[in-house]
């Protein structure tokens, strides 16, 4: 289908070179007539060359530089084809300095809000806050970045902390100006893992000792293979920001209450597939709590069950 299409706007863009060495030879004094068939020829020709690079990226593996690479292509060979054009119609360079400057000032007061847009895409393709592939917040928005256009950044939505980040299924399209106007929350950018907590109650009469220790080990277990890679991004921030470096090992924190022990297991997972970790970490804790002797998961009713036998001493 590509080809045909490729084909098709080949003929076209001859078509077209035809017909405006044509009027131009034949129709000297229908000068609008012939500026508009050289624009059509210049748009045909802009296509053509769009379609044909776009099929050479289309064969490179690496999916990221493929993108890249036909975004960028694509963009200049549209702005060569509309400095070409405006060249058509304004012929003398100071007119064509005049009229650009007319034109920017009726676009600037009639399209403000697409000259944002646009001014966001200077800024997204400059100082890069994000780019696609990121999993970002943005406006209340959140999600994967799948493409970043001249207006519009298209967002695979993901859902929020009650289905772990998992994606819903929608594709977002935001504009371009958020990123001058709203706080974002970059998720991968940088340091490419959040810090997931995960919290169990105990009885009091259970081995806390033991229930911490499983706890880290578990989690050791599932995230170890992540700590040289998050110590090595960490350390790169501190050299980029002013940041200081921070544990990435589990670790228990311990908070009593008055029915039972909360133990809040802290440990890293990568940002982009949070249940992935945290369902076989919590899957093999509750397993080995089980299994021990020792140690009782609480809840209310098992709260009030063990501390019947005290309440009856006093």
């Amino acid at each position: 289908m590509s080809r045909i299409k490729t084909a098709i706007l080949f003929i076209l863009f001859l078509a077209g070179l035809f017909a405006s060495q044509y009027a131009e030879l034949y129709y000297p004094n229908e000068q609008l007539a012939v500026k508009t068939v050289q624009t059509l020829t210049i748009i045909f020709l802009a296509l053509f060359l769009d379609s044909v690079i776009g099929g050479v990226m289309a064969k490179i593996q690496l999916y990221k530089v493929r993108y890249f690479l036909s975004k960028i292509s694509s963009y200049i060979i549209y702005l060569i084809a509309i400095i070409i054009a405006l060249g058509i119609w304004v012929e003398q360079t100071q007119s064509l300095v005049m009229a650009m400057g007319f034109i920017g000032a009726g676009i600037a007061i009639a399209l403000q809000r697409p000259l944002m847009n646009l001014v966001g895409f200077l800024v997204l393709i400059t100082v890069r806050p994000y780019e696609a592939g990121h999993r970002i917040e943005i406006g209340g928005e959140k999600g994967d970045v799948i493409d970043v256009e001249l207006m519009y950044t298209k967002l695979m939505e993901i859902g929020g902390d009650d289905n772990y980040d998992q994606f819903t299924g929608r594709i977002k399209q935001i504009p371009n100006s958020y990123v001058l106007e709203k706080v974002i929350n970059n998720y991968t950018k940088d340091f490419g893992f959040v810090w997931e907590e995960m919290m169990i109650p105990i009885t009091y009469n259970s081995n806390l000792k033991k229930a911490k220790k499983i706890m880290e080990k578990v989690a050791e277990k599932v995230t170890g293979k992540f700590a040289d890679k998050s110590e090595t991004q960490l350390r790169k921030m501190t050299y980029k920001y002013l940041f200081e470096p921070r544990d990435i090992h589990p670790t228990v924190y311990i908070i009593p209450t008055d029915n039972w022990v909360e133990l809040r297991l802290r440990f890293i997972v990568e940002s982009k597939h949070r249940r992935r970790y945290v369902n076989p970490i919590f899957e093999e804790i509750l397993d080995r709590f089980q299994k021990a002797k020792d140690i009782k998961i609480s809840s209310k009713t098992t709260a009030r069950i063990w501390d019947t036998p005290r309440r009856a001493n006093y």
